[in-house]
């Protein structure tokens, strides 16, 4: 396990990120890493934790959190206790701060930065001294690395670092030297004076003898007074670009390190990646002799040794080359010009070579023991010895940033770089991020890509371009006039790799574009009929990239490409359908076992499925293929509504009825009825006040039904939703007669499901806990997280301990879950430890769900994540943040469907925290708003109780508690009542007030009343 706090604190296991939720376990974790394998005191962790005021048992405190953080990182068991403390059993070099420590003397370790450290603990006051300790070792670290560089001859650039650390003296005069060195006096000078200017208006002091040095070397012409007085580089013919270097220092570092450590490395990655430009900078700033052999314009092998002998000035006949008449040996010739020092070879562009290029290689690093070489290959040479290198995109930001998010990734500034030239005065703002995001996400953040849409931006607006990417091929062919033909359109850069495949690589690879968002080994060998080994040869061709669980993919440009070859080969058409039979094999499989103890493994299975199941259903569609849309949209069904995304379901449902009709066609009932129910499901939060439009849905879903049971077995979730379709369009006994029957099924699923949803005797804990039994034993982990909140929700409604509920249900939150099911889960988390009094618990939980927002969480999950963080707010005396916080949601509320639960929670919500400031009249008229939401017809239940328990709570702060008693009497009739906690804290000092005799006339009173006296009585225009 390695842990990173160079940047915001990040945990890697063996296979992948280790999520480690809320801000005080976070803090705890980076404290222990700090001090990674020696023992932190308690008394030393609780001053870091709780630095204002610890709590009232802080060593308790201390253990549950210790406690929870053992269960976030398992199965790594890394926190060990220790007499007086605790300690994290991991190596140093675990911690990445602790390796640049160890490394940080000789200018390394820079490459480990990712940001500013712990930079989202930084309110810890410990760890923001060590933050800025930490700070204050990378500033030397970078002057070290920056004074060795000057001293070898090689570019140094700190502009950035001077700008954000104007007053460190070192740095400035460093930088100094560096703009001197570059020709670029004039710039140097006025550095110091602003330097000096800034040392006197801030500190009040003069410029220190390193920075009046640095400025008398400048004037004097002595640009390298502090330099040896030989440069290292001894000659070389590498060029200086005249384009900026943007997005790739981290790369720059890793393979200065790699080079250092091996002989011959190889940069590969796609066309238009970036390599010969990677290449170029690593040999700019290598201190020895460096030549850059460039191998593009060559096509015949025999051309290798004549063009490198060029490159090296060492040539005197005209191309093309031919071997020396007297039998000389062109290789040694080359081996004599460079013995006997240290050298760096650039072969640039060697795929269509590679062969040739490698049997150079060998010879030469054979016969020069200094040589280094640096190749440059859409696929390795596979030399001994040889390091591969390979070269990731340029970070895209994600859907959603704003400008300055979006800036700080090297994809962006890469774009903006290179618009800025081609449209001066071009900038990111509000009004044209979201398509500049969008252009650097569907070009896979590819530099030439980006470059050359960077020139169409001269003519067209970024939307105006992001609109019409999906024609990539036509639009990008702006670049370089001077460049290699290959690289001057995004169609010559691929076709370029696409022509060195063979015969048997090329049909695979156009097959391969049907999979949208790759695929397995399995996968590829059952829809495209490819085989392992043509497989790897894409991969090492970089036409297919190859994740560390074995997926295979193209990038979106690729398979663009790709998909264009299978149309012109007569293929799409057959490919398609193949695809999709796999993926409808695959979710059909499925649909059973998400039921049972190997839910989890297959839900990981059809995880990065998701946009082939995406483009399958888009397809089956398109062609008009009803029977695989609704098998397809029927199987997929329970697996979206697992994984919370409702949206998704509801999406794809929509689309395949409408294709279908009114009717499902003869054997695909149940596949229909699947379908029907995602729809229904989704219209019953905007329908609910509309009896007869409920009423309709509730039979056409009844006829469904009984249709798809004579054809065959029927998903118990379809049963199910009869029962809440019934009870919502008011048909009480048909739900409870259904509920029933659903208790005493042989399916031990729809059993179990039917006591969770309430059994004999409604929701009781006895159902529940035969629920929880009942989905233990199927091994099914989304029914027992539900059944488990469910029975927390009622032992906490009646005071009993919830706890070892929370530490389980809080261990089964997977990876799996999607952003709004997570966030269901953790609030209903945080609204349990709140009752328990565990605020902090609480607090953490919501951070998390916070944390799992991204761009797909629908507004409704926004929005109850919005209510939960202001009643925490509001439940720790910060009034007005949580007032600030609902008045928020109400804008967020408006991209929300019409939902009238939700719209009469939030309302209700808000007036509970409008009348706990005194705020009487305004609560009032939220709380009868929301009444008029819920309507007089059949209104939510639940809702409703909790509507008339604000009433009630209103009418205590202005001190009636008789009237206080008799409206959480309504409320209490109201089944299920509410049990939230200000509303049982509200019966408790109503009693209190009023005496138990008294209490209980006035709530028996109002449990008495009907709808109409109730709604007369607080006042409702409904």
């Amino acid at each position: 396990m390695r842990i990173s706090i160079l940047g915001p604190l990040e945990v890697e296991g063996d296979e992948g990120p280790v999520a480690v939720g809320g801000f005080r376990l976070r803090a705890l974790l980076a404290v222990l890493a700090l001090e990674a394998g020696r023992t932190v005191t308690a008394e030393r962790l609780i001053d870091a934790l709780w630095p204002d005021e610890p709590p009232a048992n802080a060593a308790n405190a201390l253990q549950t959190l210790v406690k929870r953080l053992r269960g976030a990182l398992r199965p790594y068991e890394v926190v060990e206790s220790r007499p007086g403390g605790y300690a994290l059993a991991v190596e140093p070099d675990d911690v990445d701060a602790l390796r640049f420590r160890r490394t940080a003397r000789n200018g390394e370790g820079l490459e480990l930065w990712r940001g500013p450290a712990l930079a989202d603990l930084t309110s810890v006051p410990l760890l923001a001294n060590a933050a800025a300790a930490l700070e204050q070792e990378r500033l030397a670290a970078v002057e070290s690395r920056a004074e060795a560089r000057l001293a070898a001859g090689a570019p140094v650039e700190l502009t950035a670092e001077v700008a954000a650390h104007p007053l460190r003296e070192r740095l400035a005069a460093l930088a100094m030297r560096a703009l001197a060195a570059e020709g670029r006096q004039a710039e140097a000078l006025e550095l110091f004076e602003r330097t000096r200017r800034t040392l006197a208006d801030e500190l009040g002091v003069d410029p220190g003898p390193e920075l009046r040095a640095a400025h008398l070397a400048v004037v004097s012409g002595e640009v390298r007074a502090q330099a040896p007085p030989v440069q290292v580089r001894q000659r070389g013919n590498i060029r200086a670009p005249r384009t900026s270097f943007i997005g790739r220092e981290a790369e720059l570092d890793q393979l200065a390190a790699l080079l250092c450590q091996a002989r011959v490395v190889t940069l590969v990655g796609p066309g238009g990646a970036g390599k010969t430009r990677l290449a170029t900078e690593v040999a700019l700033r290598s201190a020895e002799a460096a030549w850059m052999v460039e191998l593009a314009p060559v096509s015949d092998p025999k051309e290798v040794i004549g063009t490198v002998l060029d490159a090296l000035g060492l040539r005197d006949d005209r191309p093309p080359y031919r071997m020396p008449a007297d039998g000389g040996d062109p290789v040694a010739q080359v081996a004599e010009a460079v013995a006997g020092r240290s050298a760096l070879l650039v072969l640039d562009n060697c795929e269509h070579l590679v062969d040739a290029a490698a049997e150079l290689a060998e010879r030469l690093l054979t016969d020069c023991p200094d040589l280094r070489v640096l190749a440059t290959s859409r696929e390795p040479l596979n030399l001994a010895g040889e390091h591969l290198a390979p070269i990731p995109p340029l970070a895209p930001p994600p859907i959603g940033a704003d400008p300055v998010q979006a800036e700080a990734y090297p994809s962006v500034r890469l774009l903006l770089d290179r618009a800025t030239a081609a449209r001066p005065g071009f900038a990111i703002d509000e009004g044209n991020v979201a398509a500049l995001v969008a252009l650097c996400r569907r070009l896979d953040g590819m530099p030439l890509a980006i470059e050359l849409a960077a020139a169409r931006l001269r003519t067209m607006t970024p939307q105006q371009l992001a609109d019409r990417i999906d024609d990539r091929f036509k639009l990008l062919t702006g670049g370089s006039r001077t460049a290699l033909p290959r690289q001057q359109t995004l169609r010559a850069v691929v076709e370029w790799s696409w022509d060195l495949l063979s015969a048997e690589e090329r049909v695979l690879a156009r097959r391969l574009g049907v999979f949208a968002g790759g695929a397995t080994l399995e996968a590829v060998e059952a829809v495209c009929g490819g085989t392992a080994d043509v497989l790897g040869a894409l991969a090492d061709k970089s036409l297919v990239q190859v994740s560390p669980e074995g997926r295979y993919s193209m990038l979106e440009t690729i398979r663009a490409y790709a998909l264009e070859r299978l149309a012109e080969a007569g293929e799409a058409g057959e490919y398609r359908r193949r695809h999709a039979a796999y993926l409808l094999d695959l979710a059909e499989r499925a649909v059973p076992e998400l039921r049972t103890a190997a839910q989890t493994a297959w839900l990981e299975r059809m995880a990065p499925e998701r946009d082939d199941f995406a483009a399958a259903l888009r397809w089956a569609i398109d062609e008009r293929d009803a029977e695989t849309a609704l098998r397809l949209c029927g199987a997929l069904n329970w697996y979206w509504w697992m994984c919370g995304y409702r949206r998704e379901s509801t999406t794809w449902a929509v689309q395949v009825l409408d294709l279908v009709g009114d009717e499902p066609p003869p054997g695909l009932a149940a596949a229909y009825t699947s379908c029907t129910f995602a729809y229904g499901v989704s219209m019953i939060g905007t329908i609910a006040n509309d009896r007869p439009a409920m009423l309709a849905l509730s039979h056409r879903m009844d006829l469904l039904v009984e249709r798809a049971e004579q054809e065959g077995p029927l998903h118990p979730m379809i049963k199910l939703s009869r029962v809440v379709m019934a009870a919502v369009a008011g048909r009480d006994e048909v739900a409870a007669e259904l509920l029933e029957g659903y208790v005493q099924s042989d399916d031990p699923w729809l059993s179990s499901s039917a006591l969770m949803i309430g059994g004999p005797g409604a929701r009781t804990e006895e159902n529940l806990e035969q629920a929880v039994a009942g989905f233990r034993k199927l091994g099914d982990r989304w029914g027992l997280t539900e059944a488990l909140l469910g029975l927390a929700e009622l032992r906490a409604a009646r005071g009993a301990p919830t706890d070892d509920i929370i530490a389980e249900v809080w261990g089964m939150t997977s990876r799996w879950v999607g952003a709004d099911e997570a966030i269901s889960t953790l609030i209903r988390l945080a609204e349990l430890r709140m009752r328990g009094g565990d605020l902090d618990g609480a607090g953490e939980d919501l951070a998390r769900a916070r944390a799992g927002v991204n761009e797909e969480t629908a507004p409704y999950s926004l929005v109850v994540l919005g209510m939960g963080e202001a009643g925490y707010a509001c439940l720790r005396g910060e009034l007005e943040r949580g007032l600030e916080i609902y008045r928020g949601l109400f804008d967020v509320l408006a991209q929300a469907p019409p939902v009238v639960q939700l719209i009469a929670s939030l309302r209700t919500a808000y007036g509970r925290a409008l009348a706990r400031t005194g705020e009487l009249d305004a609560a009032i008229e939220q709380h009868r708003l929301a009444l008029g939401v819920l309507g007089q017809g059949n209104p939510d239940r639940p809702i409703l109780s909790l509507v008339l328990a604000g009433f009630a709570l209103a009418a205590q702060v202005a001190g009636d508690q008789e009237r206080a008693a008799v409206l959480f009497g309504a409320s209490s009739a109201i089944e299920p009542r509410d049990t939230s906690l200000d509303t049982s804290k509200g019966l408790e000092t109503a009693r209190a007030a009023l005496g138990d005799e008294h209490f209980e006339e006035c709530f028996a009173k109002g449990a008495a009343m009907s709808r109409e006296e109730v709604y007369g009585m607080v006042g409702s225009t409904t």
